[in-house]
């Protein structure tokens, strides 16, 4: 069985207005290519969004079902005439000594080293935070923590994110002191341990949010932000703020509350990272809600301090033939242009779930502009791979890469848009 977020994937309160950016949508020129489809042996069903190095490899993990050798952490290398061969860095086995079912992409520590986390395995059976050490002989997996143990959290989500120390930061969908999530610390110290800190955990209360599903991003003053995919005032989930004080302790805001229907003109549900533009700004997406009068298949948003409180905009709502359920992080462009995928929907589709769009926002004039880069389609017969499971990444050239879960075949792939 697919873990929650995998299906997902597929599929304090301050005082705030949100405004609605009239947007329009058009169909790019830009080309998709599959460059390589994954399979048993290597591991089916990438999520997250991939990694680089220096050298154009990408890396990440996958999560597809039917057993430990579809579970992996991959690398995919470019070769001559455009084919792209692909490498297992370690297969997750699941038990005391592994854990199963990655559930963000990884990220590169100073010395070319891996992090991840997985949902499930482990001493406790609720997921691990891990490290691939890169040696002469190849890759060795390093568990840095066993979720699970007491209050500390339990079914990590979304990528890891470090400090300028050296810390690494991430979020539990579930534990914690009321068993509704944690934000965690985890902190390096001598013979390569870790000590795993609570920082703050979520709880359902009518107020809190409830239930983290993406990552964590830093601001410059090294503020941490996130979101939960529930609960808050409103029951639709909530962006926070934890500030770091004195003696370690951080201090906890809310500052946006998402309404819980579909109906919700500002957006419900969200799942993915925030991230900020260079003026203060935070964006993100919604898997559900949108403008009155739409099907409310999610929304692009942003969130702008002033004074003290944050206002939200809502800078695009899907319909449908449009794409629906953004379900990843956004990534700006030189030019202060959004991209993203959406995890369903796309023009002409008529397999919802196995389908989705990768897309453009383009700032003018006080509104957005949508443009359409790919409509993906998985069905019986289609060459293309649907069903994105993760955001995209910039090579230097300005091409886009990311992967799909590939719903209908169940194996997923890596794909390139040229603009």
């Amino acid at each position: 069985m697919q873990s929650k977020p995998a299906r997902i994937a597929l599929a304090i309160t301050l005082v705030v207005a949100f405004g609605l950016l009239a947007t329009t949508c058009v169909f790019a020129s830009s080309t998709e290519q599959v460059l390589f489809r994954f399979y048993k042996g290597i591991g089916i069903g990438p999520v997250g969004t991939p990694i680089s190095d220096a050298s154009g490899n990408l890396y990440g993990v996958t999560a597809g079902g039917g057993g430990v050798a579809n579970n992996s952490a991959y690398e995919l290398s470019p070769g001559a005439n455009g084919r792209w061969t692909g490498k297992v860095l370690h297969y997750f086995k699941f038990g005391h000594n592994d854990g199963l079912t990655p559930t963000g992409g990884l990220i590169f520590d100073p010395a070319g080293n891996l992090y991840g986390t997985t949902w499930d395995g482990g001493s406790h059976g609720v997921g691990i935070a891990f490290e691939l050490i890169h040696g002469a002989s190849g890759w060795s997996e390093h568990v840095l923590h066993n979720f699970g143990h007491r209050q500390d959290g339990g079914q990590p989500s979304g990528s890891l994110i470090f400090d300028k120390a050296g810390n690494l930061y991430g979020v539990t969908a579930g534990g914690g002191a009321y068993g509704q999530g944690t934000v965690f610390q985890l902190v390096p110290g001598a013979n390569n341990t870790w000590k795993e800190s609570v920082l703050y955990s979520f709880q359902d209360n009518g107020v809190d949010g409830r239930i983290p599903l993406g990552g964590l991003t830093f601001d410059v003053a090294g503020n941490l932000y996130g979101t939960t995919s529930t609960g808050g005032a409103n029951g639709g989930g909530i962006v926070f703020e934890l500030s770091p004080g004195a003696n370690g302790t951080w201090t906890y805001s809310v500052l946006y509350n998402f309404c819980s229907t579909s109906g919700c003109p500002d957006g419900a549900h969200p799942v993915g990272s925030p991230i900020f533009d260079a003026a203060g700004n935070l964006y993100g997406t919604t898997l559900y809600g949108g403008a009155p009068g739409t099907f409310g298949y999610g929304v692009v948003f942003e969130l702008a301090p002033s004074g003290g409180t944050w206002t939200q905009t809502v800078l695009h709502t899907f319909e449908g033939p449009d794409g629906a359920e953004p379900n990843a992080p956004l990534v700006f462009d030189n030019a202060g242009n959004l991209y993203g995928t959406t995890g369903g929907g796309g023009k002409g589709c008529y397999y919802p779930y196995a389908c989705g769009v990768a897309f453009e926002l383009t700032p003018g004039g006080g509104t957005w502009t949508e443009t359409i880069l790919h409509g993906f389609n998985d069905g019986p017969k289609a060459k293309d791979a649907g069903g994105p499971s993760g955001g995209l990444i910039f090579d230097t050239a300005g091409n886009l890469y990311g992967v799909t879960f590939g719903v209908w075949n169940g194996r997923g792939a890596l794909y390139e848009i040229t603009p």
